[in-house]
């Protein structure tokens, strides 16, 4: 778990404080400690209700970025014993930051009635129920339509950053596909030999095949399931890239996806056509650009349900090891998916998403730190 510091980005080091387990600033400017842990510190559970109240409520300027999260705090102001706190408290993971000498400034407990367990059993308890809190809230997918998805076989994307713009391109090229299939699902078969982009014959149509085999659709399940990653994925490359490059990264994905597709089979005269081979591209790119962001999945065994949740970076390891397994099987051979294609655009996807990546980590760096002073109403998602 990546822990930093929102005053210098330092990584966090686990400390106690009165037997409290904790992380501190190696640079002495601060401590993160949770909200249940200031409620113990204080002996008293008014303090810590009222400082959650207070900052659940507050439509004030925010504090810095979370360290566990890197969600913007809220910044609350509180009278303790003649001295004003202005605290930082996470909304979403219950996180506070203290600067120093704020800690300390906090109510004191009454002296303990009975002896605390030793620091070793309590950092076991406290890893024991972190971990525990982690498992549960990756257990269960945030709202109704993501059950829905999950139980369809569908990735569940957990913790993205906020958008700071509406991905407007990836609605226009999701919306392109579902027009293009409205069009042509009576008499698909036709439109599929006529647009799809077939290997043996790659230029006929003064290769104009390469694009239009892009936004077709062999049928309304190969549509749905490539617009639910495009729009789940799409959006935050969209918002890192910017609206250009990000369209650039589409069609060239879409392009290495049908060139790769073509070498492998060249003397194919099957028809080729969908969105999969730029789509691949898009999640390469999100695998690079968000690597901690949790995708959770859904595993089921008859009637038995089981949520859980991997990082982006292992999920997208994992769907390549398939893709070349399948790439390698279906070698020289028709098969009902491109795998290859799948690939192609996977690989140009990294190619981009690592030599952009310090570009994009700087563009949202710098986003975050515009936010943290903004007012809470205007950090929102687009869907």
């Amino acid at each position: 778990m990546n822990i930093t510091c929102p005053r210098c980005g330092q990584q966090l080091a686990k400390s106690f404080y009165q037997g409290k387990i904790g992380f501190h600033c190696p640079e002495g400017h601060g401590r993160a400690v949770t909200l249940s842990t200031v409620r113990s510190l204080c002996g008293n559970p008014a303090f810590a209700n009222a400082l959650w109240r207070k900052a659940m409520e507050s439509q004030g300027e925010y504090g810095g970025s979370c360290p566990m999260c890197n969600h913007p705090m809220t910044l609350v102001t509180l009278q303790v014993e003649g001295k004003t706190l202005e605290l930082d408290v996470c909304c979403r993971c219950q996180e506070l930051w203290f600067d120093p000498n704020e800690l300390e400034a906090l109510p004191k407990p009454p002296p303990p009635k009975e002896p605390e367990l030793p620091p070793q059993a309590k950092e076991i308890l406290a890893l024991h129920a972190v971990k525990e809190m982690k498992a549960n809230d990756l257990a269960e997918p945030p709202s109704g339509w993501a059950y829905v998805a999950g139980l369809f076989g569908f990735p569940i994307e957990r913790g993205a950053p906020t958008l700071n713009s509406v991905p407007w391109v990836t609605w226009l090229v999701a919306a392109i596909c579902v027009i293009a299939f409205i069009f042509t699902w009576q008499d698909l078969e036709t439109v599929v030999k006529d647009y799809g982009l077939i290997p043996a014959e790659c230029f006929r149509n003064s290769g104009a095949t390469f694009i239009t085999s892009m936004f077709l659709h062999g049928g309304i399940g190969h549509l749905l399931g490539n617009m639910y990653f495009l729009l789940i994925f799409g959006d935050n490359v969209e918002d890192a890239l910017g609206k250009p490059l990000y369209f650039l990264l589409i069609m060239a994905s879409g392009l290495t996806a049908g060139l790769l597709h073509i070498a492998m089979l060249p003397n194919s005269t099957v028809p080729c056509v969908g969105a999969s081979g730029f789509i691949s591209g898009v999640i390469a790119a999100y695998a690079v650009f968000f690597p901690d962001v949790t995708i959770s999945l859904c595993l089921r065994f008859f009637l038995c349900f089981r949520w859980f949740g991997i990082p982006a970076w292992f999920a997208f390891v994992l769907w390549m090891l398939l893709q070349g397994l399948m790439t390698l099987m279906t070698f020289h051979v028709e098969a009902g998916v491109a795998y290859g294609a799948h690939l192609g655009g996977a690989l140009f996807g990294l190619a981009v998403g690592f030599l952009l990546r310090n570009r994009v980590r700087n563009h949202m760096s710098a986003i975050e730190t515009k936010a943290s002073s903004a007012m809470y109403g205007d950090e929102r998602k687009f869907y």
